[in-house]
C-alpha cells in the first residue's frame, strides 16, 4: 500500500479516474526543467526526480527496491505508470481532483511571497472539493513561471474519516531543454489492463 499512497500524492489522486472535457496539471510550468523531488507522506519521506516540459511531466522513484516511472500528458488527459523491471505499463485517465485542481483558480487566493530553495514563489491557499467528493486542503507555492516548488496539505477520498498529510518540494531546479524521449513510452513494453494499476502500485500484482 505504501507505493500506492506515494503515487496518489504525486498525482494528487483522491478519487476514481475521470475524463473531463479539458484537463490541466497543477504546476504545468511554462518552462522546461529538471529537479530533485521530495514527497513526505504522513511523516515518511521519499526522494526522486521530476522532469518537465510544458504539458508533460515525468516522475522517477525507487520504492522498496523497485523502479517506477509516472509519465503525465496533459494534452491527452492521461498518464502512464511504467515498471521497467517488469517491461510493462498501465495507462490511466487523469483522476477527477487532478483535473479540477487547476492553478488558474488557485492564483485567485494568494497569501504571500516566499522563497523556496532559492526560487521566489507566491504562496496560495488550496481548499477544493471535487465532483466525486475528494478534497484537497492546504497551500501551494508557485514560481512566476508556474513551477510547483512546494505543496503542503491534506488530501482525502470522499467519505474518508482521515485524510493523508502530504508535503511535496523541489530543490536544485535546473531550467533548460529536456530529452523528448523522457515523456514517451519506451518501445516494446507490454500494456497491462487498467484494473492492474492499484494492484501493481500496492505491491500486489495480479
Amino acid at each position: 500500500m505504501r507505493r500506492f499512497v506515494l503515487w496518489v500524492v504525486v498525482l494528487l489522486v483522491c478519487g476514481a479516474p475521470f475524463k473531463p472535457a479539458s484537463a490541466a496539471m497543477l504546476g504545468d510550468a511554462s518552462v522546461s526543467y529538471s529537479a530533485e523531488r521530495t514527497v513526505t507522506v504522513n511523516g515518511k519521506s521519499y526522494l526522486g526526480m521530476v522532469f518537465h516540459v510544458p504539458g508533460r511531466e515525468r516522475h522517477e522513484q525507487q520504492i522498496q527496491g523497485i523502479s517506477e516511472v509516472i509519465i503525465l500528458d496533459a494534452g491527452a488527459k492521461q498518464g502512464f505508470l511504467v515498471l521497467p523491471e517488469l517491461n510493462s505499463y498501465v495507462a490511466f485517465a487523469f483522476p477527477r481532483l487532478m483535473a479540477e485542481l487547476d492553478d488558474s483558480d488557485l492564483r485567485r487566493t494568494p497569501v504571500g511571497q516566499e522563497t523556496v530553495n532559492g526560487v521566489p514563489t507566491t504562496k496560495y491557499r488550496v481548499d477544493h472539493t471535487a465532483g466525486d467528493g475528494s478534497r484537497a486542503q492546504g497551500f501551494v507555492w508557485l514560481s512566476g513561471q508556474r513551477v510547483l516548488m512546494r505543496l503542503d496539505g491534506i488530501v482525502a477520498r470522499a467519505g474518508a474519516g482521515r485524510g493523508t498529510a502530504i508535503r511535496f518540494e523541489l530543490a536544485g531546479v535546473k531550467l533548460g531543454p529536456q530529452d523528448p524521449g523522457l515523456f514517451v513510452l519506451p518501445p516494446g513494453l507490454v500494456k497491462l489492463p487498467s484494473a492492474a494499476l492499484e494492484g501493481l502500485l500496492s505491491g500486489k500484482p495480479g
